[in-house]
């Protein structure tokens, strides 16, 4: 029954990524859609709590601490809701997030689940691309679409939306496709590659084609075996969440720098106004927006510090950095699979230097499945009770003996100077004769 109610498990899950992508491909105009993108957060909510429910006996005592994290996290932003003018859907993101990870750890993806999920991402990467090909020509002329004067803000949703879809949706259809090792499966990768930056590239969508191409990269000539059993890359992530902030305040402060397509002044004035109260630093102020146009952070780690402070920066990143760790120092070696998913969650921070996207309830399923589905390793290859060890028995080779003992055997006598004389018998051998 328990295997059951886990299979149910994944499938939840997967329908939560089914919607996810939903909301993009279709648009988030539709009246079903547009339900679903303003009530994601309690969707999710409901899902994760009706897995958990039915994998509650599964849970063990650190999964329990787990749990009592993200209600104590709740609980604690809760209370603080008024001072940072905050709402329950703000309030619910980092303990969503825990429960969401702790889901996929409780309901580990097996080969059957994998292949679902990799259906799902090759028809939300081909349906995006065949919508934008039949939009496309209707909004600017055919000759102008692969050029980059294209700027286009908005095709049937706003374009960076659109460059996420096929950027996750490649990132993981490719994962799971190498993870086959199959020739036959290994022919729909370059199709797939080639949909994929294209498609981001069309979108002007500049921040998911340059992590795309530099999944691309890094995922097909970075040595696997070395990364598999080196763990020293994990700490990557310690490294973008301790100095992530630092960077972006330097850049912030700095009159010439411009990496970040102009982020630059939001943040210098977020700083100004986060840096200016104790209590901004620690548990977060009111949603932060620039003076001179609607615009947030556009930042995941900066959103965090702004609603959640120090405090609630330390709590998710601390988390999802031991969740990463523990995958990784769990076994000696890492699978090829492990190694794609967890270099795919490392581009997503570096993506989320641009975006929020760590932290839209909308967009959680598929971000954090590169985590979920991290934690499946493959079953080694047991030796059955009855088949024969692959290196054979050495036989002990046995000293072969003359069935004549050596009392019996005629020994022949030996003259003074040595010679034998075999014609001449001893006086004992005579005498026994």
């Amino acid at each position: 029954m328990g295997k059951v109610l886990n299979r149910i498990g994944r499938l939840i899950l997967l329908v939560t990524m089914i919607g996810s992508y939903t909301m993009w491909v279709v648009g988030i105009d539709a009246p079903v859609t547009k339900y679903m993108y303003a009530n994601s957060s309690i969707l999710l909510l409901i899902a994760v709590i009706l897995v958990l429910l039915l994998n509650c006996t599964k849970l063990k005592f650190i999964d329990w601490l787990t749990v009592a994290l993200a209600l104590a996290t709740w609980l604690l932003f809760h209370f603080t809701e008024s001072i940072r003018h905050s709402t329950m859907q703000t309030d619910t993101m980092i303990p969503l997030i825990i429960l969401l990870v702790l889901c996929f750890k409780v309901c580990v993806f097996d080969r059957v689940d994998q292949t679902l999920l990799l259906i799902v991402s090759l028809v939300a990467l081909s349906a995006t691309l065949y919508r934008m090909s039949v939009e496309l020509p209707q909004l600017i002329p055919a000759d102008e679409i692969f050029k980059e004067s294209n700027k286009l803000e908005s095709i049937w949703i706003n374009t960076n939306t659109i460059g996420a879809t096929l950027m996750f949706s490649t990132m993981m259809a490719s994962s799971l496709i190498k993870a086959y090792r199959n020739k036959v499966f290994n022919l729909l990768l370059l199709p797939v590659y080639i949909g994929g930056v294209l498609g981001t590239w069309v979108s002007q969508s500049k921040t998911s084609f340059a992590i795309l191409v530099g999944f691309i990269l890094v995922d097909n000539l970075l040595p696997k075996r070395f990364l598999q059993r080196s763990k020293v890359w994990l700490f990557g992530f310690v490294g973008v969440a301790a100095l992530g902030p630092l960077l972006f305040y330097l850049c912030a402060e700095s009159d010439t720098v411009d990496l970040f397509t102009g982020r630059e002044r939001i943040w210098h004035e977020f700083f100004a106004k986060w840096l200016s109260d104790p209590q901004h630093i620690k548990v977060g102020m009111e949603p932060f927006v620039a003076s001179w146009k609607p615009l947030g952070t556009h930042n995941a780690f900066l959103f965090t510090l702004s609603n959640f402070g120090v405090i609630g920066y330390l709590i998710l990143f601390g988390f999802l950095v031991s969740m990463i760790l523990l995958i990784g120092f769990r076994k000696k070696t890492l699978d090829r699979l492990q190694v794609s998913l967890l270099l795919g969650f490392l581009l997503i921070w570096i993506h989320s230097f641009m975006e929020d996207i760590l932290l839209a309830p909308h967009w959680m399923p598929i971000v954090y499945s590169f985590l979920g589905l991290a934690f499946y390793f493959r079953p080694e290859k047991k030796r059955g009770r009855h088949e024969r060890p692959t290196t054979p028995k050495r036989r002990k080779r046995v000293k072969q003996t003359s069935p004549v003992s050596n009392e019996e055997r005629p020994i022949a006598p030996v003259d003074e100077e040595g010679w034998d004389q075999p014609e001449e018998l001893s006086r004992v051998q005579r005498h026994r004769r």
